[in-house]
């Protein structure tokens, strides 16, 4: 399929939008390196910027928006390692792991909205909710597995015992049933009684229904 010149200066315009967040977020990080205490650690310091590298390389077909949220939430997540405001300001990690999981909520709905996009079906709001909220607390579950095995591998103390791994994903978990809960209220419209029966009856939507809660048009190829 042919880009046409519209199209092209768009997706230029959002790559440069990209690369602008990252080179911000990689000169926080080097910021926060500079000035780091004594006891932080060069693992510490290198992982947060190659953590920047990999959202460019995984994310980069993400909205922009999605893009610096993650970017932000990396920010956030190097300040408390590098600045150490992990150990300065208690409760700190509670708000990281919170903030992750409005944040992952988001990717979420941009996953299942490309993934149904694909395969050219209609995101029924049900569903993109649900396994929005689903990926969400899989993430928060997932990074403390990471965390333990970095424990184990290791040695770095990253985790401080069951009551520090389960504060952590019940806070993600909390983040993502909030964003479970906005999204909700945001497509409220959408979940009346007779559209709720047709959904688990499993009979396809009325002809002209053929938009998303935002109003955008499903494209055959993406979302």
């Amino acid at each position: 399929m042919k880009v046409t010149l519209s199209e092209w200066k768009g997706n230029k315009v959002e790559a440069l939008r990209r690369l602008a967040v990252s080179l911000g977020a990689l000169a926080v990080i080097i910021l926060f390196s500079v000035f780091a205490p004594p006891q932080t650690e060069l693992f510490d310091k290198v992982g947060m910027a190659l953590a920047i590298l990999a959202l460019a390389i995984f994310l980069c077909r993400f909205p922009v928006g999605a893009y610096l949220m993650a970017n932000l939430l990396t920010v956030c997540a190097a300040a408390g390692s590098i600045l150490k405001f992990y150990d300065r300001f208690p409760g700190y990690d509670r708000v990281v792991h919170f903030i992750s999981g409005l944040i992952l909520g988001y990717i979420g709905v941009y996953l299942v909205r490309w993934l149904f996009g694909r395969l050219s079906l209609y995101p029924e709001p049900f569903v993109v909710i649900l396994f929005a909220g689903l990926f969400s607390f899989a993430c928060a579950g997932f990074w403390e597995i990471i965390e333990f095995l970095t424990d184990c591998v290791m040695h770095m103390g990253v985790q401080h015992g069951n009551t520090d791994t389960m504060g952590d994903i019940v806070a993600g978990y909390l983040g993502g049933v909030c964003f479970q809960l906005h999204k909700l209220f945001e497509s409220r419209k959408f979940f009346t009684k007779d559209r709720i029966h047709s959904f688990f009856k499993g009979e396809t939507l009325p002809a002209g229904k053929d938009e998303t809660p935002e109003g955008e048009k499903i494209p055959a190829g993406k979302v």
